[in-house]
């Protein structure tokens, strides 16, 4: 018995034995061995952020990937919406709260199912187990890999509070499309701040790290929308909200209306253009958000309304024409695009069209012309370095002469290039484009010759825009700027006047109508100087424009230069300016360039030109017009019209007044062939001489014979001298004395009178 009783007793004592040596065992390895392990090395280095982008504001704009290429916004817990936070712990981990680094229910839950499913199909991870495989380097899946996680586990929860390991947690998971942290999934998924989720999008949210590829809503919506309506379940089964909340959480589609629009990055070409130059740091940019994202809706808009017109892109550059601040940047209308849809718009180099005769008309105004400046809009041929050219006007017709305004209001080609041949030529307007800031026009000038004028050359909308900030700035150039903070002095480029010619003409609606017709498309509620153009084959089109305070820039077409199907600049870019100019004046009250102190309105002959003065001219050409002294006219003269009140017309203007499309009869008549229209002079005797009677020759020289500049039908007359004239020869006899001797050709109106006095030895 007593053996028996022994026996037993020592069994006992090695089962204590092994049971106490089991709980030391298990003790040592809850308690004392995490303190051997060290943290996770990630642990040690807080996740950053990357390169903040700000607006003019200090608003966020985009945070910029850091060298792992991944989106990175490291949050506090206290920010993470409680939906947030309630759907990631019933997704991963619902008794987080509970245990001490293991859920052992969890793993003998995850044991079962996989046994009984014959492979791997639950895990039993806890929170801050996934926070020790994510804060370490990544290894391969093995035994001793999930034995360090267990045991860094531990350690966490024994030196870590529950919430410092939730943030830790949060800001280290990888929720696809490489975004790490909440805050950056939100904003990329739904375009909003955590705190404006829905307990849908949450759950959303919450379930994508279990397989961010795998799960990825925007290419498996599926499987997003499978997964997500689990999570819900969970939490509806845990009561962490009302069953009809819940309920109704799971009829809400994966992607509420407007949620693609809320998705669009913003300003995208802006933060790509940093990211590529490794900005880090805070970035603040000059852009103003509400405007960037308000033009990125209006193109998108327009677009959409151009879709059967062979139209897939566009860009606007928006100026803050004080400063030089770009406002607003839209590099192309859809980034997806297969064709070239990342490419910036706003720097690629396009024919510009009539968007470059501003600048024409503006070197035209430094050299002496003026608004009311006469140029012919006839057939013209030029020779150029590629051979006779023969250009025509966009609507293949002519108006004669024509003002500068008219001419530049209705675009004109053919007076433009006649206007650069005549003011300054191809070699100055290179050099003026140049400092404005154009940089994409390499060529000298005989390689673009007269076509310049017209668009031949290729610039970036960018620059272009930056030149029309010039002409709203009064011929001060700045260097544009993206960058808050950067300062540049200003450098003057053009005098003040002609940027106020020409502004004053880009915003005569008047003059533009014989061109476009009374149809205002784009109804502004105050005034701004605009400028179409349309390259050829209708590859590009653009609106420029500016008030004193604002400066927009459009561009429309395609980026692999494929023409559009009829869409010129009116129909295409001028929408566009229209409502990106409006939204722009939103919170600010819009001027114009006023007149520069010197500059007077004076009333002249359209026809020629010239100033009205004391003649008794038609009421219906008589028009006003800005000028200044340096550019004011010549007065008109009897010689300039025929004895009906016709203004004359010179040699170049006869194929265009003899067609048929001519309806100028009434205020036009050819010179006669004979007569150059140059003003009439008396030749002998000249005006102001003195002449001296010697009475030893004979007659005492007293005849004199009379010479004029006009064409034969010239008639002699004064009244106090007598005149014989014999056909075209006529002579006059001299008496002593003061004495007027006139000239008139009947004919072309013209007449003109000649002082001379007469003594004798």
């Amino acid at each position: 018995m007593i053996k028996a009783f022994f026996k037993r007793l020592f069994k006992r004592k090695n089962l204590l034995w092994a049971v106490g040596g089991l709980a030391a065992a298990w003790l040592l390895a809850w308690y004392a061995v995490p303190w051997l392990v060290p943290l996770p090395e990630g642990l040690l280095h807080p996740e950053e952020r990357g390169a903040l982008v700000l607006d003019r504001d200090g608003g966020r704009i985009a945070t910029l990937p850091g060298p792992d290429y991944y989106h990175t916004e490291p949050v506090r817990l206290r920010e993470v919406p409680d939906m947030l936070l309630k759907a990631t712990l019933a997704a991963e981990d619902k008794r987080f709260f509970s245990h001490g680094g293991a859920d052992f229910l969890a793993l003998a839950r995850a044991v079962t199912e996989n046994a009984a499913g014959g492979e791997v199909v639950s895990g039993a991870s806890t929170i801050t187990q996934q926070l020790a495989k994510n804060a370490n380097p990544p290894v391969p899946r093995s035994l001793p890999a999930k034995a360090r996680e267990f045991f860094q586990a531990r350690r966490m929860e024994m030196s870590m509070s529950k919430e410092e390991i939730l943030e830790a947690y949060f800001n280290r998971l990888d929720y696809g499309n490489l975004r790490r942290g909440p805050a950056a999934a939100a904003r990329f998924y739904f375009g909003r701040e955590m705190a404006r989720l829905s307990l849908a999008e949450c759950a959303l949210l919450a379930g994508l790290p279990q397989g961010p590829s795998y799960l990825n809503p925007l290419r498996h919506p599926e499987r997003a929308l499978e997964r997500r309506n689990r999570v819900l379940r969970r939490m509806r089964e845990e009561g962490m909200f009302p069953a009809d909340m819940v309920n109704r959480a799971l009829q809400e589609p994966l992607f509420s209306a407007g949620t693609e629009e809320e998705r669009l990055p913003l300003a995208p070409h802006v933060t790509a253009a940093l990211a590529h130059a490794g900005r880090t740091g805070e970035v603040r940019t000059t852009l103003d958000a509400s405007l960037q994202r308000g033009a990125q809706e209006i193109v998108k808009r327009e677009l959409d309304r151009l879709k059967g017109h062979h139209v897939t892109q566009a860009a606007v550059v928006v100026v803050e024409n004080a400063t030089g601040n770009i406002l607003c940047l839209v590099g192309s209308a859809n980034r997806n695009h297969p064709v070239g849809g990342l490419l910036d718009g706003t720097s690629l180099l396009r024919s510009p069209g009539s968007a470059l005769k501003p600048f024409v008309y503006a070197q035209a105004f430094v050299l002496g012309a003026y608004p009311g400046t006469v140029l012919p809009d006839v057939p013209t041929t030029y020779r150029s370095a590629h051979g006779l050219e023969a250009p025509q006007n966009y609507n293949k017709s002519y108006m004669g002469p024509i003002s500068i305004r008219q001419a530049l209001a209705c675009s004109q080609n053919i007076p433009a290039m006649r206007a650069l041949d005549t003011f300054g030529g191809t070699s100055r307007l290179l050099k003026l484009l140049k400092n404005l800031g154009i940089r994409g026009i390499w060529g000298d000038a005989a390689h673009y010759g007269l076509g310049l004028a017209i668009g031949n050359a290729e610039v970036t909308l960018r620059d272009l825009t930056g030149a029309y900030a010039c002409l709203a700035r009064g011929g001060a150039f700045l260097p544009l700027k993206l960058e808050h903070g950067v300062s540049a002095p200003e450098r003057p480029v053009l005098p003040a006047e002609a940027c106020f010619m020409v502004a004053d003409i880009l915003a005569d609606r008047e003059a533009r109508m014989a061109a476009f017709g009374d149809e205002e498309l784009m109804n502004l509620p105050f005034r701004y100087a605009c400028k179409t153009g349309t390259s050829s084959d209708f590859r590009d089109n653009w609106c420029m424009g500016f008030t004193r305070e604002i400066t927009v820039g459009v561009w429309v077409g395609n980026f692999d230069a494929s023409p559009m199907k009829q869409v010129g600049g009116m129909e295409g870019a001028a929408p566009i300016f229209a409502e990106v100019m409006r939204l722009a004046h939103r919170d600010r009250t819009p001027s114009f360039p006023q007149a520069v102190p010197g500059m007077v309105r004076i009333l002249i002959d359209a026809r020629t030109g010239k100033r009205a003065g004391a003649l008794p001219l038609p009421r219906a050409h008589l028009r006003e017009e800005w000028t200044s002294l340096e550019t004011m006219p010549q007065e008109a003269t009897p010689a300039d019209y025929d004895a009906a009140g016709r203004a004359y017309l010179d040699s170049r203007y006869t194929e265009w007044f003899t067609g048929p499309s001519c309806t100028a009869a009434d205020a036009y008549c050819l010179l006669p062939a004979a007569w150059s229209g140059e003003s009439p002079r008396i030749l002998v005797p000249a005006d102001g001489s003195r002449l001296v009677l010697d009475p030893e020759m004979p007659g005492k020289a007293r005849r004199l014979k009379l010479r004029s500049n006009l064409p034969a039908g010239a008639v002699w007359s004064s009244s106090t001298l007598s005149i014989v004239q014999y056909g075209e020869e006529a002579s006059v006899l001299l008496e002593p004395g003061v004495h007027v001797i006139t000239v008139r050709h009947p004919e072309l109106n013209l007449e003109q009178s000649s002082s001379i006095t007469v003594r004798e030895l």
